[in-house]
């Protein structure tokens, strides 16, 4: 590791050497240990540097925000589409087969399995449980 590479490492990452590339790290944290005197100065300058960093405010700027607003449009515009044609298309459906229903003409089977279970009603239920009441 040389002193430029550790300089370019320390400028572009930082002082904390969890943030430096792995590949790295222990070669940049072997030279510091060989060179404390000399690296002093800058690590303690990018420490300061970090610490300012930490406390800075991680909000977009204004600018960023109206960008990205003025992009939705184009997203949105695109992205409601399927599901309202899928709602369309179900609700089509159902309306289709509820009323598909009043269209057909039931055949005389169908009206005597009716006839059968509304005209039942009038029996004696006990009877057909088969025992004598």
């Amino acid at each position: 590791m040389t002193e430029e590479r550790f300089r370019q490492i320390l400028s572009a990452y930082g002082a904390n050497p969890q943030r430096w590339p792995s590949a790295e790290r222990a070669q940049a944290e072997a030279f510091a240990a060989r060179h404390p005197a000399q690296l002093a100065a800058a690590l303690a300058a990018e420490a300061e540097l970090d610490a300012l960093l930490g406390k800075a405010e991680r909000q977009p700027g204004e600018l960023l925000q109206r960008r990205i607003l003025r992009s939705l449009p184009e997203v949105t515009v695109w992205n409601w589409r399927a599901p309202v044609a899928a709602a369309a298309a179900l609700v089509l459906g159902v309306m289709l087969g509820f009323s598909s229903g009043a269209l057909i003409t039931p055949s005389d089977e169908v009206e005597t399995y009716y006839a059968d279970a509304f005209t039942g009603l009038d029996d004696d239920w006990v009877d057909w449980l088969g025992g004598d009441a």
